[in-house]
């Protein structure tokens, strides 16, 4: 009895059904096809005997199918690349020869940052490697903010002047 009252409702209030989905997307053959898997689901359903307002019901679906359609169009937009796009990319992992003289830079920062005081090198690290605030480093260290900031300014001068001299 329920899907005979389920085939009138499709025949009788598909356009107003379509309608509604159209309001929440904006676009008709979606909204089509919101109102379509809405109906399936329903016909599919096996415990469709509990609801009281077919109509009422189908009605809700519709209108929450249709949200949900718009946000997922939402968050594919907002991550969506051409495949045009695509091929004009950089490669995410570098050629042997930039990752062999990566290595090597990264070796000689180390040596640098070893040439340093304990504490200017921690200050260094902190901010520069961990993302601390010089604020936090301050705290850590006792030290005032502006003693760390000139510790970390030398730091990096130290760095800049050792790594030209290793170029």
């Amino acid at each position: 009895m329920f899907k005979t009252e389920l085939e009138i409702i499709h025949t009788r209030q598909w356009r107003l059904l379509v309608e509604v989905a159209f309001k929440v997307l904006g676009c008709r053959f979606l909204a089509e096809d919101v109102v379509q898997e809405a109906f399936l689901k329903l016909w599919m359903s096996h415990d469709v005997q509990d609801i009281q307002c077919p109509i009422c019901y189908l009605f809700r679906m519709v209108r929450n199918q249709a949200i949900d359609r718009l946000r997922r169009l939402i968050l594919e937009s907002r991550y969506h690349v051409d495949e045009e796009q695509l091929g004009e990319q950089a490669a995410t992992t570098p050629s042997p020869e930039r990752a062999t003289l990566g290595q090597y830079e990264w070796a000689a920062l180390l040596n640098a940052l070893d040439e340093l005081p304990e504490r200017a090198r921690t200050a260094f690290a902190m901010t520069q490697l961990e993302g601390y605030s010089q604020r936090e480093v301050a705290a850590q260290l006792g030290a005032s903010p502006t003693t760390v900031h000139y510790m970390i300014r030398d730091a990096l001068g130290h760095c800049r002047d050792r790594l030209r001299i290793n170029d």
